[in-house]
């Protein structure tokens, strides 16, 4: 095409400047206007045959390519391929960019599709996308970096051994968080939707993005706590999956009695026959779940700080609001219970910080 577009107006006007440019104005043209073709096609897939389709899928994929803009970078990425002959290093260049555009793009549109399936709760693949991601961006940046300096790509791949080693210690803490996400998903030990707590950072909540070097958690007041993912590598925390799936929770409640107000009655203590009377209200209860540890014991009392008291058993509220209500409710019944036994909560008159 570029050739007869040049024979044709030499032929009518000869060789000159003038024909020269316009010749090239022609060119650029006519791949404007290819590629607007190509964006045209492409919107049209996209809205006729994808958005109205009733297969999930293909619908995923509409919306996701819409919201990427990925028609029009894709007819972008070819207006500048059909520049080539005209105006071949710019071209390549700003092809090489608009690929790498277009490539991620097109992984985040997988990562998309691939989160219709349940699977992708216990093996999401964000994590692994990012990092092809790097890897086609780093290949191609290889790449566009030898155009620019007109050397062979081998040149710049055989230096990439020392430039590792500061990109190492750069981005130690990215790379940590590399190997942090893909232990990760390996090992499934997070899943999107586990509800997980951190105690030493207080953190409690929702699994809702598991990334290449984050993770995201929407706690019970929509707090959203992007948390690095070498947290889980070194920091205790709970995963709640398996008890939320099997409709069990452990209650534990935790209450100090005043020694003075413990006295024997018969072969029995208050405290005993007050211990014997929670345990069967446990049992009693509609959402106590049987077959699993239920205790309500007392440890070594403190001298000064009471008598503790540790109550645990399991329930079948998983719903966190309504397990907050029911360990409410539970707390202030049994310590209203307390009463009836002749037994008295322990008040402290001076907190441990001043004892010396």
């Amino acid at each position: 095409m570029n050739d007869f577009i040049d024979t044709l107006l030499k032929e009518q006007f000869g060789d000159g400047m003038w024909v020269t440019i316009v010749s090239a104005l022609i060119k650029i043209a006519l791949a404007a206007i290819i590629a607007m073709i190509i964006y045209i096609i492409l919107k049209l897939i996209n809205t006729t045959f994808l958005g109205r389709s009733k297969n999930k899928v293909l619908k995923q994929i509409s919306v996701t390519s819409h919201k990427k803009h990925l028609m029009m970078k894709t007819s972008i990425f070819m207006f500048f391929v059909f520049l080539f002959p005209l105006f071949p290093k710019l071209s390549s260049v700003f092809s090489i960019v608009t690929l790498m555009i277009v490539v991620c793009d097109i992984l985040d549109v997988i990562n998309a599709v691939y989160i219709l399936n349940e699977i992708s709760k216990r093996r999401p693949i964000k994590g692994i996308l990012q990092v092809i991601k790097i890897a086609i961006c780093i290949l191609l940046g290889i790449i566009l970096i030898s155009l620019l300096l007109n050397q062979n790509p081998v040149v710049l791949i055989s230096g990439v051994g020392a430039f590792t080693a500061v990109i190492s210690l750069v981005f130690k803490d990215a790379i940590v968080g590399l190997v942090a996400g893909l232990q990760i998903t390996s090992e499934n030990m997070l899943q999107i939707g586990d509800w997980i707590s951190v105690p030493s950072l207080g953190v409690e909540g929702e699994v809702r993005d598991i990334a290449l070097i984050s993770v995201k958690v929407m706690g019970f007041d929509n707090i959203v706590y992007t948390l690095p993912t070498s947290t889980f590598q070194t920091v205790p925390f709970k995963n709640w999956n398996k008890t939320v799936n099997n409709k069990m929770r452990q209650v534990n409640f935790k209450i100090t009695v005043d020694p003075d107000s413990v006295v024997m009655e018969g072969d029995e203590t208050n405290l005993t026959k007050w211990r014997h009377h929670v345990l069967d209200e446990i049992k009693k209860d509609a959402h106590y779940k049987d077959g699993f540890a239920t205790q309500c014991r007392t440890k070594g009392a403190d001298s000064g700080y009471g008598l503790p008291v540790d109550i645990f058993f399991t329930t079948d509220i998983v719903n966190y609001d309504e397990y907050c209500e029911y360990t409410s409710a539970f707390g202030s019944n049994i310590t209203a219970s307390l009463k009836d036994f002749g037994l008295k909560p322990f008040r402290a008159s001076f907190s441990p910080q001043d004892k010396t």
